[in-house]
């Protein structure tokens, strides 16, 4: 690099060290504090459209592909100095296969996706021409731009120096300056006296728009080429706890080995039996011909079980096959009697043990059959479904509407159960294990009730008195497990055990309930948060009068970023800035960062900044030679203005241009007034179609008027961000005003309108017979969803302006906005931060309930609850010395009863002591007869309590069993038995 010229304009010759010397270049911007950066990207090819270029006698052809990138700063300290840093660069093409992960919605590669399946392979200039796109980028045209007529965006080049202007850089400057800026985020244009740095952001641009262009050449093939590839995709799995998985893995392995043992067991004991002892009827059947058997258990009646058991402990008794007996029935003896003959006699006169059949018993009350345990279980099911219910009571405390919910309260509405804070495997005791526990406790519980159940039934209703066999005696409710009762339990009319027996069946419905009952789901929770606004609602009359704004809305050139962006959000649906809508720009807020929680998003109620345009169709007309008079329209429509005046005769001469032959249209967008402030805000849009434009005198024209007036408007909304700043949401709170609570506020909103108007309405109108727009409001209002795609066809019918005026009222609302969005520095900034409530929301895992699992659970729970109120509440009475559970207890029920004796079962014969048939017997039982559980006078002239033929038994009252007296009341009775007299203490109990 060299030096040359006088020194307060010195330019410099910059030598690439392989022959390639680009000369007399001035690096030099503005000599002043404001603009002291200048960046210059220098490319080969010769344009009339760029200062400089490489191509020169003295650079070769060999550097066709290097540019040139110079940063320069103007130094203050010394008079005439710059900082400088340039390098050379040269470009190269290559293709490569290569693997690469995309986005299946966006259709985007994956950053650090990409991995080489081949090696790089030279471009040639027939797959992609460099030369042209070389070219576009030193030049910022194509190399045919005076040939080709585009649409207005396209037809002259971008200017970046409105998004740089804030740092000082030096205009005019190239696109691709702009370009290497926002590759890098920079805070400062002093970053770039880094050489590394230069070239690093000129590279990254150009690779940039390389893709770009790449994307927009490449057509469909011509043949399907099928390539092999992978699917990759987010997947909910089910996680196993080891721990709790062994534990399964080891009890089902420990149940296998018990049904495997009890299978052997069964397979090898033997078996005497011919028959099902299910009944009580098939016990006395075995039992009824087993005198002594009958004799040993006489008047042991009203024994407990365990002094049953100890009565019995040395006796020894064997059952004899009833298929070794021409009788065919089942006989139990006893073995271990030395008097066989004794032991045989029907009746044995030999006293029974004493205190056998005297005094008092206390009726058995089974553990699960007593009232207390049964209020336990019922409260515990209760509190079931009460904590059940306030669970889902707090799930769902967050549906319903949420539109009148002010944004203060959002924290109070929170979905879902909040997870505890715990490992995996306590979360699955708390989710799971522990709710299925309870369900699996339950069932147990209410199949040993219903056991229990089925072995008191018969001797319930045989207590109530007066029962046949059929179901009592002849019930066979042990035969089958006890839910399986179900159908004999009806039948019979025990209504309460069939009952039972459902509530026993859904006790497994209750567990599958219970376990699928809760799920963790992912959703977004919203937590109350504090926010600081930086900036007020009021505008700076020194931003605004500046000179940056001045350049900013100057004529130097054309201030184009919020109809950039508008364009860019339409056809490519790119995202508007930050604190932005369709309507609104927002005055930010952020989220204090001495709070640790981060969200997702974040609400807050924050002032919202818009503009109504106030358009309406201001006629259809056909003149001839000039356009229609406006004012009357004007007047009519919109109120005066103060201090501005209207036109008295607003013609507008469409006829300026008339050198085209042929239908030919014609677009119009002006201000009424040209001057800034409130006078300038009212505008029109007008189109015009012809077919006799040569004609200046009486050539007739139609055409057709959109008129507005524009008015600022301002409310409070409560507005949803994500952490970038992107609005996602904005709900309206407030009344909207017309001014902002500020003196001058009015002065300042009218003229950044007045600004808009400026930047948006430069095309007076000419005619023409293509179809290309000529301002940014016909483009817009081309490409836009319910705008017109023949709104410049000269052969199309002239447009509806009433159905025009709905996409240019939102067209120019999101306009204002995107201005006061890409200039921010308009507003004021606080001496500190205000403090502002609202929410912040972030994804979690929360804990839901099951819809369908909790109406089956809380339905199976209410079964239950009724079915135990009604069996605890009255239904068990406690009146059995011991419970029938053996085949022991309910012969000691029977031996000494008429019952036994004459007792014969429906399928069965009249065998005699020996086991053989006794011809010539029958039962001497009547098909009415009935039995009841009381106390009775047995063979032996003793008191028993069992089972006996009526009427020779007496019911045992539960009141005299509670006082401790069995005795029968004064009278007849009693004195027929004899009871009071002394030594006679044992007849009753």
């Amino acid at each position: 690099m060299s030096l040359h010229g006088p020194k307060t304009r010195h330019t410099l010759n910059f030598v690439n060290g392989r022959g390639c010397n680009a000369s007399d270049i001035s690096p030099y911007g503005t000599f002043d504090a404001e603009s002291p950066y200048k960046m210059l990207y220098i490319g080969y090819q010769i344009s009339p459209y760029v200062d400089y270029s490489l191509q020169n006698p003295e650079c070769p052809k060999d550097a066709f592909h290097q540019f040139l990138a110079i940063w320069a700063r103007y130094n203050e300290t010394i008079d005439n100095d710059i900082n400088l840093t340039a390098s050379f660069c040269e470009t190269g093409y290559y293709k490569q296969a290569v693997n690469i992960t995309v986005s299946s919605s966006t259709k985007s590669p994956i950053e650090g996706s990409m991995v080489p399946t081949g090696p790089r392979e030279t471009l040639s200039e027939t797959e992609f021409n460099t030369t042209a796109f070389e070219y576009l980028l030193g030049a910022s045209v194509a190399a045919d731009e005076l040939d080709v007529s585009r649409e207005h965006p396209y037809n002259h080049i971008l200017q970046h120096h409105p998004r740089v202007r804030s740092k000082g850089l030096t205009w005019p400057m190239s696109p691709m300056v702009g370009f290497a800026i926002g590759t890098q985020n920079v805070s400062s244009l002093d970053a770039f006296r880094d050489e590394m740095l230069l070239t690093e952001a000129f590279n990254a641009s150009h690779k940039l728009l390389f893709s770009l262009a790449m994307q927009r050449i490449l057509m469909n093939a011509t043949s399907d080429i099928v390539n092999e590839g992978q699917i990759h995709y987010t997947q909910h799995g089910i996680i196993v706890s080891r721990l709790f998985s062994a534990i399964v893995e080891g009890l089902l392995l420990l149940v296998a080995i018990f049904t495997v043992l009890l299978w052997w067991h069964i397979h090898r004991a033997p078996s005497n039996l011919t028959s099902d002892p299910a009944s009580v009827g098939s016990i006395i059947s075995i039992c009824q011909n087993s005198t002594g058997l009958l004799d040993k258990f006489s008047g042991k009646g009203c024994l407990s079980e365990e002094l049953l058991r100890d009565a019995l402990e040395d006796e020894r008794f064997h059952l004899i096959c009833g298929c070794q007996s021409r009788c065919g029935n089942t006989i139990i003896k006893i073995v271990n009697v030395r008097n066989e003959i004794t032991r045989d006699w029907r009746f044995s006169m030999e006293p029974p043990e004493i205190d056998l059949s005297a005094g008092h018993y206390s009726p058995v009350k089974p553990l699960a059959l007593r009232q207390d345990i049964g209020g336990f279980v019922t409260l515990a099911m209760v509190a079931a479904i009460v904590g059940l219910s306030y669970l889902k009571t707090e799930e769902q405390r967050t549906k319903g509407e949420e539109d009148d919910v002010p944004v203060e309260e959002i924290a109070n509405r929170i979905e879902g159960l909040i997870r505890p804070d715990a490992s995996f495997e306590v979360l699955q005791l708390l989710e799971n294990y522990i709710p299925t526990v309870f369900a699996t406790l339950l069932e147990p519980f209410w199949v040993l009730v219903n056991r229990l159940l089925c072995v008191v039934q018969p001797f319930k209703d045989l207590w109530y008195g007066r029962k046949t066999a059929k179901g009592t005696i002849d019930a066979r409710y042990t035969s089958i497990p006890p839910q399986l009762v179900l159908w004999r339990a009806a039948k019979s009319g025990h209504l309460l055990l069939a009952a039972l027996c459902v509530i026993g069946v859904l006790s497994n419905l209750l567990a599958v309930g219970l376990g699928g009952l809760f799920n963790e789901l992912p959703m977004f929770a919203d937590y109350a948060h504090t926010f600081e606004q930086a900036t007020l609602p009021q505008m700076s009359s020194d931003t605004m009068n500046a000179l940056e704004t001045v350049m900013l809305f100057g004529s130097a050139f054309i201030y184009e970023d919020p109809a950039l962006v508008v364009m860019y959000n339409i056809t490519k649906n790119t995202p508007l800035p930050a604190w932005t809508n369709s309507d609104y720009y927002f005055q930010p807020f952020s989220p204090i960062v001495e709070n640790s929680v981060r969200g997702d998003t974040y609400t807050a109620s924050t002032r919202g900044f818009g503009v109504d345009p106030r358009c309406v169709a201001a006629g259809t007309y056909n003149t001839k030679g000039r356009g229609p008079p406006l004012n009357e329209t004007i007047e009519s429509t919109f109120e005066p203005i103060d201090g501005c005046a209207w036109p008295a005769d607003y013609r507008g001469n469409l006829f300026n241009y008339r050198t085209i032959t042929g239908p030919a249209a014609l677009e119009l967008v002006e201000t009424l007034n040209s001057t800034y402030g409130a006078c300038g805000k009212p505008f029109m849009l007008g189109w015009g179609r012809s077919s006799q434009v040569e004609d200046t005198e009486n050539g007739e024209m139609d055409s057709t008027f959109v008129l507005c007036r524009p008015a600022f408007t301002t409310a409070m909304f409560d507005v949803t961000v994500d952490a970038k700043g992107l609005v996602l949401d904005a709900v309206q709170t407030s009344d909207p005003e017309p001014r902002l609570d500020y003196f001058n506020s009015t002065s300042h909103t009218d003229q950044i309108i007045s600004q808009l108007n400026q930047l948006l309405f430069r095309n007076g109108g000419s005619w023409h017979n293509d179809t290309l727009s000529r301002d940014w409001m016909n483009y817009l209002l081309k490409i836009h969803p319910n705008g017109d795609p023949r709104l410049q066809d000269p052969n199309a019918p002239l447009p509806d302006n009433a159905a025009l005026v709905p996409p240019v009222e939102a067209l120019y609302r999101q306009l204002f906005a995107l201005v006061l969005s890409l200039n921010q520095d308009v507003f004021l900034t606080g001496p500190g931060p205000s403090v502002i409530q609202g929410a912040l929301r972030r994804p979690e895992i929360r804990i839901f309930m099951d819809r369908t699992a909790l109406v089956i659970t809380l339905a199976v729970l209410a079964l239950n609850i009724l079915v135990a109120v009604a069996l605890y509440c009255g239904s068990i009475e406690h009146f059995l010395p011991r419970m029938p559970t053996t085949v022991g207890s309910i012969i000691a029920f029977l031996a000494p009863s008429r019952a036994m004796r004459e007792y014969t079962a429906p399928d069965a014969g009249v065998c005699d002591a020996d086991g053989n048939m006794a011809e010539g017997r029958s039962s001497g039982l009547r098909r009415d007869a009935t039995f009841s559980f009381g106390r009775f006078v047995g063979d032996d002239g003793r008191a028993h309590v069992g089972i006996e033929l009526d009427p020779y038994v007496v019911p045992v009252k539960l009141s005299s069993l509670r006082k401790g007296e069995t005795g029968p009341r004064k009278g007849i009775l009693r004195r027929l038995l004899g009871h009071g007299r002394k030594g006679e203490g044992d007849t009753w109990l």
